[in-house]
């Protein structure tokens, strides 16, 4: 009988290489990918930063304009870009859409959308208000009372409509 060899040693597998080095490659990559993630939400914070900065610079500004403008719908100032309507209704609109629009930009966007759509709609119930503004009617009270804390809204046998100014 013949004794057979066996290999001593250790076996080069051309794959055992390939994977160390696909391993390797992975995790450069995924030093890289947090890297560019924490310089992302970096940007962002500074971002939000400036445009924080920025609000709080102009929004005294703002507000001035707000109350200049407000002054000269009063005085029956008409805007030349805007049709007139009539003899003192563009000034008493444009007045009246302008606290309106303050109140939204105080108020929650959903508040808001309950203010358009009762301009739009007048006097509507809960269903038809939920409906206007494609919300869930269960989040509807929690608008309403917003509203209502605000003295904005008038309710009259389950319907709503907004305060006349």
């Amino acid at each position: 009988m013949s004794a057979m060899r066996l290999i001593e040693g250790e076996v080069e597998d051309p794959r055992d290489r390939q994977i160390a080095e696909l391993r390797d490659e992975l995790q450069e990559l995924t030093l890289k990918l947090q890297r560019a993630d924490a310089a992302t939400w970096l940007a962002k914070q500074e971002a939000n930063r400036a445009l924080e900065a920025l609000r709080r610079q102009l929004g005294p500004l703002y507000r001035a304009l707000q109350a200049v403008f407000g002054e000269l719908d009063s005085a029956g100032v008409a805007d030349d870009a805007a049709p007139s309507a009539g003899a003192g209704q563009p000034a008493q609109n444009s007045r009246v859409a302008a606290v309106w629009a303050s109140w939204k930009s105080k108020l929650g966007r959903g508040e808001g959308k309950v203010i358009d759509a009762l301009l739009v709609h007048g006097e509507m119930n809960t269903q038809q208000l939920a409906i206007a503004i494609g919300q869930h009617r269960n989040s509807i009270p929690r608008l309403i009372f917003s509203l209502n804390r605000a003295g904005l809204i008038d309710k009259a046998g389950g319907r709503f409509s907004l305060k006349k100014l």
